[in-house]
């Protein structure tokens, strides 16, 4: 079976990713990574901290530190959220280190030898009050497409579109908020896209039943509105320099050395297995992001390892997800503002966080977050339906366990064994299509099977009117589809699974082939609670970051 990469969408590090992000990229790919790992893939998990680019080197100047300190300082902070978060990387790394670096510059280099790196003079802006030239993040402006306010000079956040600072409707300066901006011819090392758009066009051709729908629409509006060349150099200190005469004072702009990051980063968490994942051809390369990164990973990403023909493998895979809003509440990366990724942790446990943030996954739309909707996901999903049923079944086994007979007999009601494994069998096509937030949807229908079980089979009554033999087969039923539950939980909410394994022996990650294996019902371990509601108190923790 072949190996698989998966990735996220490197987070920027001049601030803490808020709900939206890790929604959009990070957690649905932590999730398929433990996916892939109860199915006993071979598979590494690779993201890291974006660090270079101008946001992180202003910010630096500004708290008087240097910006090597500032990133590290933050990827080690974001690092540590996420891993508080229940994410599990087989490596989270950075890109400003020593092996991204020389990955960067073999792969600039061998651009370069064939003939897809070249000069030109590019417009760039350049503000008169603080006498520098600005990069295009900086700018921000009216969108042309849209008309949204906050459009920056790289790329509208609001609809999407890639743009040049000179298209921004009344652009200003980002650092000292003005206006007063010329637009300047400088030297600029660019990235020959047109001279690599045969290669583009047939790796969009090969793969486009293979993006999400998003993507592939976005691909190819960006293709068909005409390839251009691509500035990689920015005018800034913090970043790669770049290693040619006459670039001297210049460095990489931030994006070419943030994809080349993930070949990087898994050279520095194992120079000796970076090329048998990165140079076996079948290898399935599977990427994350939100929707504003789908270009930079369609056509942009497979033209830089296109061209540099050094036996890189391409993208197989784009999972490219729509936008996580809330009117109610102030999603914000700034530091220690909006329900971030460490501010959540402070109102709810990451397992809830977890599970509400993939029933609202938007796959296929943008969806919306509210107290509203945590309450209802939490109260009435999380709580009522999974974590009632499964207490109920272990509590009333439990009590009444001389009447159970032999837990690992595997004989279940007629009729659930198909059922259940229905259920097992659609959870596994549903994460193999990449539809996380379906795949989550079979874990509740489980929870729905459980609950009609023990509603129309009532076994408290056979327990009190002795009736051993139904009750038995009701309960290994019921422990049966509470085992199934605490199994396919995992990926999502992987603590809460675990409290409910350990009444089956299972004290560790675990596998699907679990699911056909005895029950092995350990009545030594007592019973607990696996959800709590929510109420007052967490809707107005929530209420702290209104938007």
């Amino acid at each position: 079976m072949s190996k698989i990469i998966v990735t996220s969408a490197l987070p920027y590090i001049n601030g803490i990713p808020h709900l939206g992000n890790l929604a959009g990229s990070i957690l649905p790919a932590d999730i398929y990574s433990k996916y892939l790992s109860m199915a006993g893939r071979d598979h590494i998990f690779i993201c890291g901290s974006d660090q270079h680019g101008t946001p992180v080197e202003l910010t630096a100047i500004r708290l008087g530190i240097p910006p090597e300190e500032y990133a590290d300082s933050m990827h080690e902070r974001v690092k540590a959220a996420l891993e508080a978060f229940g994410c599990t990387f087989t490596y989270y790394g950075k890109t400003h280190t020593d092996a991204n670096m020389r990955t960067v510059y073999s792969i600039f280099d061998a651009l370069r030898k064939n003939g897809y790196i070249i000069e030109a003079q590019v417009l760039q802006a350049y503000c008169l009050i603080d006498k520098r030239f600005i990069p295009d993040r900086m700018i921000e402006g009216v969108c042309p497409f849209c008309n949204g306010t906050h459009a920056r000079g790289d790329q509208c956040d609001d609809c999407g579109h890639t743009l040049r600072a000179d298209e921004l409707i009344e652009p200003h300066c980002n650092i000292c908020g003005k206006g007063e901006i010329e637009f300047r011819n400088t030297k600029s090392l660019m990235l020959d896209l047109p001279a690599l758009s045969k290669q583009i066009m047939g790796f969009v051709e090969k793969r486009k039943e293979l993006f999400t729908k998003n993507a592939i629409n976005k691909t190819v509006s960006f293709v068909e509105g005409g390839l251009k060349p691509r500035s990689i150099s920015r005018e800034i200190r913090w970043g790669f320099k770049i290693p040619m005469e006459g670039y001297e004072d210049k460095v990489f702009y931030v994006w070419f050395d943030a994809v080349i990051g993930y070949i990087g980063i898994t050279d520095e968490w194992s120079h000796a297995e970076a090329d048998t994942y990165w140079k076996e051809g079948s290898t399935e390369l599977i990427q994350f992001m939100g929707k504003d990164n789908i270009e930079f990973h369609t056509v942009i990403w497979p033209a830089i390892l296109s061209g540099s023909d050094l036996g890189y493998i391409l993208p197989k895979r784009i999972i490219a997800y729509e936008w996580l809003n809330s009117k109610s509440v102030k999603f914000s990366k700034s530091r220690g503002n909006g329900l971030n990724i460490e501010n959540s942790l402070k109102v709810l446990g990451a397992d809830y966080w977890r599970f509400m943030l993939a029933y609202l996954l938007p796959e296929t739309s943008d969806s919306e977050f509210s107290p509203e909707a945590a309450e209802e996901i939490v109260n009435k999903i999380m709580n009522d339906k999974i974590g009632n049923f499964v207490h109920r079944a272990i509590t009333i086994a439990l009590r009444n366990i001389g009447m159970l007979g032999d837990t690992d007999s595997g004989q279940l009601l007629d009729g659930y064994s198909d059922r259940l494994d229905s259920i097992s069998k659609s959870y596994v096509s549903e994460f193999e299509s990449i539809r996380i937030r379906e795949a989550l949807r079979e874990v509740v229908a489980l929870a729905d099977i459980g609950n009609e079980l023990m509603s129309g089979k009532r076994p408290w009554e056979l327990a009190k009117s002795g009736n051993s033999l139904e009750f038995s087969k009701v309960m290994l039923t019921a422990l049966r589809i509470s085992k199934n539950i605490g199994i396919l939980l995992w990926p999502f909410a992987n603590s809460s699974s675990a409290s409910i394994l350990k009444h089956f022996g299972i004290h560790s990650e675990p596998k699907l082939a679990m699911l056909q294996e005895p029950l092995n019902f350990d009545s030594s371990v007592p019973e607990e609670q696996v959800f709590y509601k929510i109420g007052e108190r967490e809707i107005s923790l929530l209420s702290e970051y209104k938007g």
